[in-house]
């Protein structure tokens, strides 16, 4: 059985990786091109030095017992002692050497897993409901829906390079339970007159803007789900904003253009599309295997009687049971992974359900079987002897493992379960709490909609930085009822679990006047929030406690240095800019070169990286140098972009032909020229229309109202920059010292928040100094900042 099929060009592409990674490895490939290259194939990059993280498509959560051992033979091979379940319901291997990378992607293949679109600006994997297909009162199963549009998607070449990341769910029942409301597609089932059918959500979206979906359509026949889907690729395809990184999701180009426009594009797309393409399905049935070579264990007691309670739950299916197995952190050890994929493969194959709690769910499980099973988990490192609330708590990487992670959720997150474990509460009455943390304001801990969350920031005292976390609460995800959680206090990391402990004592001493702790929050909650966390606003100094200034789990002082880049950012334009500052460089050089050889080297390095640098612009790439030069000529000469008067010197570039490049050099120069000067041009679709260069960062105003004037009467440059978010505050910083010299200082005024967490940070790694970061009576901060 495989969810979905390995598109035939997996192979290949394979291969073009393998050299691309040889490439890199030898220095011939540059890193930030390689970087573009490699989470388009879910490979990101790690803090451990040259190891890396590797995400592998699982549509609907579910991999087969035969490929949950593969992945731990394959991490147990490659990796660490264990492997992650996302909260996409994805699998990740860690810590995988660049050396091992494609032997670890060859043996995920050879079971029918791929990582290709694990990241990067391509189709992600497509979620459903982890109870799809077995839960009681669903309206369909829509899991079939999320594994043949997956085989769908990744066929086609179009899928790997579009503006953003994109993502679709499929939900079961009106509680949404694949956050299809706050994706980029969402899906929720739905019957109108008998036939089968889906609600349709576009532009939702989490991170760190989050944007609730809206209703695109309120009912479609289910036999219109791929054209739906094609078309809005296309679309976002042709109308996302590619200049942008930080408004390129689709979630954007929704809000921009609103639902109605969106809808009317969708639809002119949908007309080129053929019809007869509508979804087909094999049988995935929810089914036990017919014979069972396995000896019934039966098990009793109160331990048992508990467990099952609290994880084993009946399905639809007579006789049959779904069990979730709580993982800590989401992680589970090789060696035990492989035990429970060698039991399973005796009752099925469609088995085993990733979910978005970062906890595996165990499906079609005849009752005889429930005490072997019983044994089994409670034999292996989970949390499967601990109320639901405590399973089901979620926390991302974080700084662990994150380049942009600030604070440690998986240090906080345990620290928190033993607060509540060792505490007098009962913790089975918070089985509806979901606590969900993000190590920063990106929400890969999904804290937008969580009940009670935090994402992580940064305190101060006496100018020491310590770790802290927004509070969040409230947020709630339905079919018409999505409302994101809402920021209401902050707490020291080494309070958290205090706090968390003080909330909960407050409500269930309430608990009888409410119906959930969501309507609890929506009803006074916030108020006892804020009053809690008050309590807990007296810090002590470096000097007085150093431990509130090292994070859960650290060794060191917390820093921010440790935010660095965000991995999914890298592609279009990263790329471009290697080509461009190729360029550049080469013709400074130039003027000041004598050896004919290495003229004619540079000569030649100024038109290929020119014929190279927008080819990506058209979704070409160039495995071969002779490739970029025909590409070019096709593409931008012949289709009257780029003069034909440089078609002799890209001619002579693919042939090798010095004395044409040095007897043009003048010819080569404007080609380097020109083709920066059409990037200027182009707009958000990538397509070159303005008729003359547009700045794309415009200047700034060194008088704006309220400007304060530098206290220092030596700074050279002075910039105000409140107002503008990340990561414009910081390219606009960069911007500015680009002019000056070596040993000049400029200040900069921030807003608080992101601003001046972020940008000092992002400065050091450049290598420049801090010299200062001063809050002023209003709030903003200063920087000072002295060029190295």
């Amino acid at each position: 059985m495989d969810f979905y099929k390995l598109p035939d060009t997996l192979a290949k592409e394979i291969d073009v990786f393998g050299e691309d990674v040889k490439g890199f490895a030898s220095g011939t490939l540059n890193p930030i091109a390689f970087k573009g290259i490699r989470v388009a194939h879910g490979v990101y990059e790690q803090r451990k030095f040259d190891t890396h993280m590797l995400r592998i498509r699982c549509p609907g959560g579910a991999v087969t017992p035969a490929q949950l051992r593969q992945v731990a033979e394959t991490s147990k091979r490659y990796g660490a002692p264990h492997f992650h379940v996302t909260t996409r319901g994805e699998l990740q291997l860690h810590y995988v050497d660049l050396a091992d990378l494609i032997p670890s992607i060859e043996e995920l293949k050879s079971s029918g897993l791929s990582s290709r679109g694990g990241g990067g600006n391509t189709i992600r994997n497509v979620m459903a409901s982890h109870d799809s297909g077995v839960r009681s009162d669903e309206v369909f199963d829509v899991a079939p829906y999320a594994f043949s549009l997956t085989t769908r998607m990744i066929e086609e070449e179009d899928s790997w390079n579009l503006p953003r990341k994109f993502k679709i769910a499929f939900s079961n029942q009106t509680d949404d339970t694949a956050n299809a409301t706050i994706t980029c597609l969402g899906f929720i089932a739905k019957i109108k007159d008998g036939q089968k059918g889906f609600r349709v959500y576009v532009g939702g979206g989490m991170g760190a803007a989050p944007i609730p979906g809206v209703v695109l359509y309120d009912w479609v026949p289910d036999t219109q789900v791929y054209y739906i889907a094609r078309a809005i690729k296309l679309m976002f395809d042709k109308h996302g904003d590619r200049r942008r990184k930080h408004q390129s999701r689709f979630k954007f180009l929704v809000k921009k253009l609103g639902v109605d426009e969106i809808r009317r594009l969708i639809e002119e797309d949908m007309k080129t599309i053929p019809k007869g393409l509508e979804l087909t399905f094999e049988d995935w049935a929810n089914k036990a295997n017919d014979s069972i070579d396995l000896e019934p264990s039966p098990v009793s007691g109160p331990e048992y009687d508990l467990w099952s309670k609290r994880y084993v739950k009946a399905q639809k299916q007579d006789g049959l049971h779904m069990i979730k197995v709580p993982l800590k952190l989401g992680d589970i050890d090789n060696e035990e992974a492989i035990k429970l994929a060698n039991f399973l493969e005796k009752l099925g194959e469609n088995n085993i359900r990733c979910a978005l709690d970062q906890n595996l769910y165990l499906r079609n499980i005849p009752t005889a079987y429930l005490g072997n099973l019983y044994t089994l988990i409670t034999s292996m490192h989970t949390l499967s002897a601990n109320p639901i609330m405590i399973g089901s708590m979620i926390a991302c990487t974080g700084a662990d493992t994150c380049k942009l992670g600030i604070c440690l959720p998986r240090g906080a997150s345990p620290m928190i379960a033993e607060k509540l474990l060792n505490s007098d509460l009962d913790l089975d009455k918070l089985d509806d709490v979901r606590l969900h943390i993000s190590g920063c304001p990106n929400t890969c801990g999904r804290h937008h909609s969580a009940d009670l969350g935090f994402f992580g920031k940064v305190m101060r005292v006496d100018g020491e930085m310590l770790p802290a976390y927004f509070i969040m609460a409230g947020g709630q995800v339905s079919d018409g009822g999505t409302v994101y959680a809402e920021k209401v206090s902050e707490i020291c990391a080494k309070h958290m679990p205090d706090f968390v402990y003080d909330l909960f004592e407050r409500y269930l001493s309430k608990i009888e006047n409410y119906s959930s702790f969501h309507e609890y929050v929506s009803n006074g909650g916030r108020a006892d929030i804020a009053e809690l966390a008050g309590n807990y606003k007296e810090l002590p100094t470096l000097a007085a406690n150093k431990d509130y200034f090292y994070d859960w789990g650290a060794a060191e002082q917390f820093s921010l240095l440790k935010g660095q880049k965000a991995e999914c950012c890298a592609g279009v334009f990263d790329m471009i800019d290697v080509d461009s500052k190729l360029i550049a460089a080469a013709t400074k050089e130039l003027d000041g070169l004598s050896d004919e050889k290495e003229i004619n080297d540079t000569l030649y390095r100024i038109v290929f990286s020119a014929c190279r640098m927008l080819l990506v612009t058209r979704g070409l790439e160039v495995k071969r140098d002779e490739q970029a030069f025909e590409l070019f000529q096709q593409h931008f000469i012949e289709s009257d972009l780029i003069s034909n008067e440089f078609t002799a010197i890209v001619t002579a570039g693919k042939d090798g032909d010095h004395a044409t490049l040095n007897a043009e050099r003048d010819t080569v120069v404007a080609l380097g020229t020109a083709i920066r000067a059409l990037y200027k041009t182009m707009d958000d679709s990538l397509r070159f229309t303005a008729p003359e260069p547009v700045c794309e960062v415009p200047a700034d105003d060194d008088n704006t109202p309220g400007f304060d004037d530098a206290d220092d009467a030596d700074v050279d440059v002075s910039k105000d920059f409140r107002g503008v978010g990340c990561p414009m505050n910081f390219v606009k910083t960069k911007i500015a010292m680009e002019s000056m010299e070596a040993g000049q200082l400029i200040e900069i005024l921030l807003d608080d928040g992101d601003p001046i967490q972020n940008v000092p940070g992002s400065v050091k790694l450049e290598g420049h100094e801090i010299l200062s970061q001063d809050q002023r009576d209003d709030g903003h901060w200063a920087l000072l900042i002295k060029k190295v």
